[in-house]
């Protein structure tokens, strides 16, 4: 089956556009909607891998039917992290030439250009390794649940996935549990207070308080919670907040 791949990835690398339409195969080697990167980290060939990457870094963040996208089986063959440091050394390489031409030439307007593509082009990468609308697949796992920990720790520092403590939905969850306490702190300060002046008043006072800021923040924590339990049993740490920002540019 590795050669049936192999063959099927060399009859179309020539079209970095080219999708896998059928027909189905039964031994699910090949999926629909896979791309050329899905083929080349299937059968483990790093270099293929590699360089239809420098031809087209968007393909990264393609999925296929079963939602994986190619860092998903680049994980999965054990081939995800020497590729990675190669693609980013090869974009930081070629940007760096030619923000340096550029320079020379005085274009500013061109190095800026080029800064901000090399930005972009760097950016489909974290996409795909952690981002809500990118890394997941259907069973809610992003290429990092296959890495060990020193591989997500290194592949983390390549990609420049930062840990944002304040990010951090754990982070949340306690500003949520710990604003729903002052919350019911406060009432029942009102509630002594307003009952030793007017029972009517206090009964209003309970239905805005209980009704506004703690059940609002009592029903975030929950979904926090629950948040939580699904990343915990599934995906191991995405760290996608800090990935929900502008979108991506054309290479």
């Amino acid at each position: 089956m590795i050669e049936d791949i192999a063959k099927l990835l060399s009859d179309n690398e020539t079209n970095i556009n080219w999708r896998y339409t059928g027909p189905f195969d039964k031994t699910r080697q090949i999926v629909k909607a896979d791309n050329l990167l899905h083929l080349a980290a299937r059968i483990q060939n790093k270099n293929k891998f590699v360089d239809i990457c420098k031809k087209n870094i968007a393909s990264v963040t393609e999925h296929n039917e079963y939602g994986n996208n190619p860092f998903h089986e680049a994980a999965i063959g054990g081939i995800l992290l020497p590729a990675v440091k190669e693609i980013v050394h090869y974009l930081e390489a070629e940007a760096d030439n030619k923000i340096t031409k550029a320079e020379e030439a005085g274009d500013r307007k061109e190095v800026s250009r080029l800064k901000e593509e090399l930005k972009c082009n760097k950016k489909y990468i974290k996409y795909a390794l952690c981002s809500n609308g990118h890394a997941f697949n259907k069973k809610r796992e992003t290429p990092l649940y296959y890495l060990n920990v020193p591989q997500e720790k290194e592949i983390k520092q390549i990609a420049d996935i930062k840990d944002r403590f304040i990010c951090n939905p754990k982070f949340h969850l306690c500003l949520y549990i710990v604003g729903a306490i002052v919350c019911a702190i406060a009432m029942c300060v009102s509630l002594y207070l307003l009952f030793s002046v007017s029972q009517s008043l206090a009964l209003a006072s309970i239905a805005t308080i209980a009704s506004g800021g703690s059940s609002y923040l009592l029903f975030k924590a929950c979904n926090e919670v629950y948040g939580l339990y699904n990343e915990s049993t599934i995906v191991k740490d995405p760290d996608v907040m800090q990935l929900l920002d502008s979108g991506l540019a054309p290479t």
